[in-house]
């Protein structure tokens, strides 16, 4: 899912700085989660900043290089084979 736009998050902010402002509420006017309201103003006293988190690296590849370049020439020239054959 792609973060919300850093536009947004900022009006998010500046309304959670409003004297007697409520996550909940701002959350609601907001059309978002209380737990990003929640999060963001966490993450803006903590590092000062708005920008969502990177991306985590994600799941890691079952083949190595060799390995992948390996079955890519094997289909190529089986090109009708079944996964069975390569076990």
């Amino acid at each position: 899912m792609n973060p919300y736009s850093l536009d947004l998050s900022s009006r998010v902010a500046a309304a959670c700085r409003e004297p007697g402002a409520h996550k909940a509420a701002v959350a609601q006017r907001f059309g978002v989660s209380h737990s990003f309201v929640k999060d963001l103003v966490r993450r803006e006293a903590a590092t000062g900043s708005l920008a969502p988190k990177p991306a985590t690296g994600g799941r890691a590849r079952y083949l190595d290089a060799a390995a992948q370049a390996w079955l890519m020439a094997y289909v190529q020239q089986h090109p009708d084979a079944m996964l069975a054959e390569l076990n």
